[in-house]
């Protein structure tokens, strides 16, 4: 069974919150989305297995055998979709309201989501991705040495610097930077001594709620890589959230990238689980054969 849920509901969003808390770092932008400030835009699903058990108390997430959840979120350009959960259950959401669903999005979900995806969906640029973790008071920071000669110390940017941190992203076809997200105020750059943006380390959610963070727009310029600033401005950005009593921090990185890897690994970050990007898109065909 499957369901569309109410966003104004708080019992739905319980649910929600209940199922993706068993695993906080891996369903860390999910868990984000569920703060108010993002709320507006996103839409949920949840698929739930066998009947409603009337002993078990409403608002823990058991007493509907929730299995999956699927989220779509419009505050970008773009929707990006997320899955969790068993693949039964997200098969059980696509099945019964694949008409409800965009007809284009980016999406993130675990490898054993792939194959009922790809039945519903034409995907193209798949991406391997780690999901990397780190509790902000396992932070490690000896390892951090400040910007070399030839760079002003580590510097907050915001929506005055959004011309320079579009012109920077550009290197990063794939960077999932908006405007917006530097309200925030987690956004940190290093700029040259003649003043040109050079790396820049953000967040794409910063939730109080749950006390968690995932971090985002990494991005060095190429012609400035292998001089450390990744490594000073993502060290900057996570010292920031933990002195704000953010508990949980995530980021997600290529699996083939490993000197990116490396820098997060300085940082005390560890693996925790892989999952799939790419973009998803209906063909007429498929829509024919949905509707037969």
């Amino acid at each position: 069974m499957s369901t569309m849920l109410e966003t104004e509901h708080p019992a739905d969003l319980v649910r929600v919150r209940r199922l993706l808390a068993r695993d906080p770092f891996a369903t860390a932008y999910m868990l984000g989305d569920l703060d108010p400030i993002y709320a507006p835009y996103c839409a949920w699903w949840i698929a739930s297995e066998g009947a409603r058990d009337p002993d078990v108390p409403d608002g823990t997430g058991q007493e509907h055998g929730d299995r999956a959840v699927l989220l779509v979120y419009t505050g970008l350009s773009a929707p990006v979709v997320l899955t969790h959960g068993t693949a039964t259950g997200v098969s059980a959401i696509l099945q019964n309201h694949i008409l409800e669903l965009p007809q284009r999005a980016h999406v993130h979900m675990p490898p054993d989501h792939l194959e009922v995806i790809d039945r519903y969906f034409t995907l193209e640029k798949v991406r391997p991705m780690v999901r990397m973790a780190l509790r902000s008071s396992q932070l490690t920071l000896d390892r951090v040495s400040p910007p070399r000669p030839g760079y002003r110390p580590v510097e907050r940017v915001s929506h005055r610097d959004t011309g320079d941190i579009i012109a920077l992203s550009e290197h990063y076809p794939d960077s999932f930077f908006e405007p917006h997200q530097l309200s925030t105020g987690h956004y940190y750059g290093i700029r040259t001594e003649e003043g040109a943006l050079v790396a820049l380390a953000g967040v794409h959610i910063v939730s109080r709620s749950d006390s968690l963070a995932a971090l985002g727009n990494i991005v060095t310029h190429p012609d400035h890589r292998g001089r450390g600033l990744s490594t000073a401005t993502t060290a900057h950005l996570c010292r920031e959230l933990a002195g704000e009593g953010v508990a949980l921090l995530a980021l997600n990185v290529e699996r083939k990238n490993t000197s990116a890897k490396r820098v997060y690994e300085k940082l005390g970050f560890v693996d925790h689980c892989t999952y799939v990007e790419a973009f998803m898109w209906r063909t007429l065909e498929q829509k024919t054969q949905q509707l037969a």
